[in-house]
């Protein structure tokens, strides 16, 4: 199955990267060929520096596919809650 290119699956392929190196704060540019992404940890030092061509955006898809998607309803709640405690942000809801 190709991998699907849009920029919800991009930014989840990137964010997961990110999370593994610990980013507490990223800055992501589009480029013409591609990403240009830069982590950093809490106290603002760059911790990675990345450029996605579109061949390596295409690639981090199709790996990304490959993997099982592990995290359950509840855990990601736990991961968007510690999230918003970590930036001292609040979630906002609508009702409709």
């Amino acid at each position: 199955m190709p991998a699907t290119i849009s920029y919800a699956n991009i930014l989840h392929a990137v964010g997961q990267v990110l999370d593994q190196i610990g980013a507490k704060s990223i800055a992501i540019r589009e480029e013409e060929d591609g990403l240009f992404v830069e982590g950093f940890n809490s106290e603002g030092q760059l911790l990675v520096q990345m450029h996605y061509d579109i061949a390596s955006l295409y690639e981090l898809l199709k790996t990304q596919e490959k993997q099982p998607e592990t995290v359950s309803e509840a855990t990601a709640e736990g991961i968007l809650h510690r999230f918003l405690a970590q930036h001292d942000r609040e979630l906002v809801g609508t009702v409709f």
